[in-house]
């Protein structure tokens, strides 16, 4: 246990010395990563275009409405390819923070003076290895994605209607199939992350190439499965403790917007987009955001001085 103490202290100091840190933790939260590594095309049950690469969910969403008011008849093809474009490119800076943050801590660690400029140049320095290793881990979320809309295709057939993501998800629940997706996609979620870890450092840090990277990260894993669960534990444990030391204030402080909120517009609206509207869910949207933030940046230093010591 005392290791892990010492390896979490460090990283405290060095994110408390270091604030360019927590602008990079900020910039890849913006982008839709998490610093550590990019686990949603896991997890989530969308066509294959957003399988291959994940722009955050605001954007997509935003993107959903202006190709559908554009071009209605070709709505699907056109999506895919706009999806496809504007992913890559939050991808990118994604990967460019995520980099940075491993490089920086890296030079940090050892007692070196760091710049947002010399993150920056580091970052695109290692980008295309990075975003190579990203589309590769998102295979697997393609061929489950694949297997879903196959599936989607079939459900249609028999029903006559295409059915949305959320009529999906309930059809899948009632023949008994998404509990086996959910928990396939959640182990791949951890296989991927846990390989991830180490990949992206030996990319960042050593230089590997892509296959190279992939068999350090694999190799730092099985080596250490121990710690990683350890560390794992850790970080579950303390989100968990962040949710609800902010659940209660925002259960006290939202109820009665909520409540207004919800008599005054249709059925089915979208209320974190209206409620992100008023001032006070713009400050509340503001402050998680910057939790967020930092708890990404603390999060990637961990995992760098852990691939540091253990490697």
């Amino acid at each position: 246990m005392t290791e892990y103490v010492l390896l979490l202290q460090r990283a405290w100091q060095i994110i408390l010395r270091n604030k360019v840190l927590w602008a990079f933790g900020l910039i890849a939260v913006l982008a839709g990563q998490d610093a550590v590594f990019n686990l949603r095309g896991a997890v989530r049950l969308q066509p294959v275009s957003e399988a291959i690469v994940n722009p955050p969910l605001s954007v997509a969403d935003a993107l959903r409405t202006i190709v559908g008011s554009i071009a209605p008849n070709d709505v699907g093809v056109i999506l895919m390819i706009a999806t496809i474009v504007v992913g890559v490119i939050f991808t990118a800076i994604g990967v460019i923070a995520s980099a940075a943050l491993i490089a920086l801590t890296h030079a940090a660690d050892r007692g070196e003076d760091i710049h947002f400029a010399a993150g920056v140049r580091l970052g695109v320095k290692r980008m295309w290895p990075l975003i190579a290793l990203r589309l590769i881990f998102n295979i697997p979320a393609t061929l489950l994605s694949i297997v879903v809309f196959v599936v989607m295709v079939r459900l249609a057939d028999s029903t006559g209607i295409l059915l949305p993501y959320g009529g999906l998800a309930q059809a899948l629940q009632t023949i008994g199939i998404l509990p086996i997706i959910l928990i396939l996609g959640a182990l791949l979620g951890l296989l991927i992350g846990g390989i991830g870890i180490g990949a992206d450092r030996a990319c960042v840090l050593d230089g590997a190439g892509v296959l190279a990277a992939l068999v350090q990260g694999w190799q730092l894993m099985r080596k250490n499965l121990t710690r990683y669960l350890a560390i794992t534990g850790i970080f579950i444990s303390s989100a968990l403790l962040i949710v609800f030391t902010f659940a209660c204030p925002l259960a006290i402080l939202l109820t009665e917007p909520i409540a207004q909120l919800t008599q005054s517009v249709p059925a089915g609206t979208d209320l974190t987009l209206l409620l992100l509207g008023t001032p006070l869910g713009a400050i509340i949207g503001l402050v998680l955001l910057l939790v967020y933030a930092f708890v990404t940046a603390y999060a990637s230093i961990v995992w760098t001085l852990f691939y540091r010591r253990y490697a």
